[in-house]
């Protein structure tokens, strides 16, 4: 499945990207998440909760950044495997911000995920319906978070 859209900040591009750098404010704003440690400068653990059609899981994840050009561009590798299902769960995301007028920050964002197992079973438009509410609920966290100086 592949996601694709734009969140918009009223912030600049350097402290939009400070955010999302920084591992408990960017968790902070992501549905579900329960837990998300820092391992190195370019690695993250976490526990997201999560619930898909009729099945409810706990992913434990690692996710690396592969590349980053600040404030800029980042890309993601994250993997995953469901601790209830035993189902896997891989992504790659890139965002590409963007400062579309002084002090506001365009996040371009794609996200090809991929999941395997018995979550996949529920098929591409319950995990899509899913995914999208998440993505709904994580932008509104980050416009909040950032533009009403809120970031914690």
């Amino acid at each position: 499945m592949v996601f694709e859209g734009k969140i918009a900040v009223a912030v600049p591009p350097a402290k939009t990207w400070d955010f999302l750098m920084d591992v408990d404010r960017f968790a902070s704003c992501m549905p579900g998440v329960e837990k998300a440690t820092r391992i190195d400068d370019r690695t993250f653990d976490g526990t997201i909760g999560a619930a898909v059609g009729p099945i409810s899981g706990k992913f434990n994840f690692r996710a690396t950044i592969v590349d980053s050009q600040p404030p800029e561009e980042l890309i993601v590798r994250t993997e995953g495997t469901d601790s209830v299902t035993g189902s896997r769960m891989n992504a790659d995301v890139t965002i590409h911000l963007k400062e579309p007028t002084a002090n506001h920050t365009q996040l371009d964002y794609r996200a090809d995920v991929q999941i395997h197992g018995r979550l996949a079973i529920l098929g591409d438009m319950i995990l899509r319906a899913t995914a999208s509410l998440m993505l709904e609920s994580f932008a509104d966290k980050l416009r909040e978070r950032l533009e009403r100086g809120n970031e914690t």
